[in-house]
């Protein structure tokens, strides 16, 4: 199954599928895709980067603009779950997705700065077919 195909097995349709970060379901949650080797712990708490800002800042990206809405809609409250995906090739830009957790999703908790890039709290996870729609 395709990282798009898992979005919408979620309800979270992808606006474009070569560009899109992450979905929002029906129910307003917020889905992103995350990459598992940028987890870290910050002040005591596991977090996850969702977004390299001295790397996109000055760019045009769709992905990434699309990324910064997403944010402000889980700082206004939405609920935010996460997908964990393994880059290809860490390296390489644009990444390309080896392979993500289609198991378990994690939940999102608050948006942090550190070291001049936002990164989301990771909450708890759940298993995924939790998220299916009823």
């Amino acid at each position: 199954m395709s990282w798009t195909e898992f979005l919408t097995k979620l309800d979270a349709r992808l606006r474009n599928t070569r560009w899109s970060w992450g979905g929002v379901r029906g129910d307003g949650a917020v889905v992103l895709r995350v990459w598992q080797d940028r987890v870290r712990v910050i002040d005591g708490v596991r977090c996850v980067m969702v977004s390299h800002t001295a790397k996109h800042a000055d760019t045009d990206s769709p992905g990434y603009a699309e990324r910064l809405t997403h944010l402000d809609l889980v700082r206004a409250g939405a609920t935010c779950y996460l997908v964990m995906c393994r880059a290809k090739d860490p390296a390489r830009q644009p990444r390309e997705i080896a392979g993500f957790n289609r198991e378990r999703v994690f939940v999102g908790g608050k948006v942090v700065e550190f070291e001049g890039n936002e990164y989301i709290e990771i909450a708890d996870s759940i298993p995924a077919k939790n998220l299916l729609p009823k």
